[in-house]
């Protein structure tokens, strides 16, 4: 048995079981349950953790005072297995294999996706709430943005536990790749784009109001006029792995899918972004 958030290196996989090494030796684990690292096994996406070290969240395109600019949580350390620093973005293992999958449509168009927040602690869901109320309270332009029928402030920052913090939700851009190049680590050959230019979308990453809405309500379809090609080539990537747009947020998806398989099990919000430090091969 292992506690929620514990960290383990994976050694090998059999169905739907992983062999793993933990602090408590080595041992068995259902993978259905578990979070996995996704610089570790989808190396070929562009990650750009801006909440581990400048957040861009804005809100009506202003500042959130104690949010925008500054560090919210450590979320990059040295990894062996590629002998340089990485970001930390935890997701459930199923989530893993459709983003996956929605990197290899966009290289396959000469785009690469660029991921700015997988897993996000509690801790910083409740700092953005906190500081997001505090600034509506006294700017009507940015309450406004939040609270216009049909949104409310829960569209744009859950109020209690995100699907980030239950491993299966992913904040995530668009790039054009101009050049890549061919790497191989453990064995596995991909393509690692190194040069790149983000596209266009239709606000900035983390602008919590309904200008960054990608359809015209909840429960819609219909997209929104702001809506633009690569903002929509992005949507059918991931739709086309199985994941669901968020209707308020453009760069946000989920894997509901995932969620089920995980029988609605979600993280305590306990979990520290850090990595195991055990030397086990793998």
């Amino acid at each position: 048995m292992l506690a929620p958030g514990t960290s383990f290196t994976v050694l090998g996989e059999k169905g739907g079981w992983w062999k793993v090494s933990s602090a408590y030796g080595v041992g068995w684990v259902e993978h259905r349950f578990c979070m996995i690292n996704l610089p570790d096994v989808v190396p070929s996406i562009v990650y750009d953790a801006t909440n581990s070290y400048a957040s861009q969240y804005t809100s009506s395109g202003k500042d959130i005072p104690g949010i925008t600019g500054k560090a919210l949580y450590q979320g990059k350390v040295y990894n062996p297995r590629f002998d340089e620093e990485q970001y930390l973005m935890p997701v459930l293992y199923a989530t893993a294999k459709k983003i996956c999958a929605a990197q290899q449509q966009a290289l396959a168009q000469g785009n690469s996706l660029k991921l700015y927040e997988a897993y996000r602690p509690y801790a910083t869901q409740r700092a953005v709430v906190k500081a997001l109320t505090t600034l509506a309270e006294r700017d009507p332009e940015v309450k406004a943005g939040i609270t216009t029928p049909p949104w409310s402030m829960t569209y744009f920052i859950n109020t209690g536990y995100s699907n980030h913090q239950k491993g299966f939700a992913v904040d995530v851009s668009l790039v054009k790749v101009s050049r890549t190049e061919l790497r191989t680590t453990g064995g596995y050959s991909y393509l690692k784009p190194v040069e790149y230019q983000e596209y266009e979308m239709p606000t900035p990453i983390h602008e919590l109001s309904m200008a960054a809405a990608s359809t015209t309500g909840p429960g819609k379809t219909t997209l929104a006029a702001t809506m633009n090609d690569p903002a929509i080539a992005l949507r059918e990537y991931f739709r086309k792995a199985g994941m669901t747009p968020l209707e308020s947020e453009w760069w946000h998806f989920n894997d509901y899918a995932a969620r089920t398989l995980a029988e609605g099990r979600t993280c305590t919000g306990g979990f520290e972004i850090t990595r195991c430090r055990s030397t086990a091969p793998g």
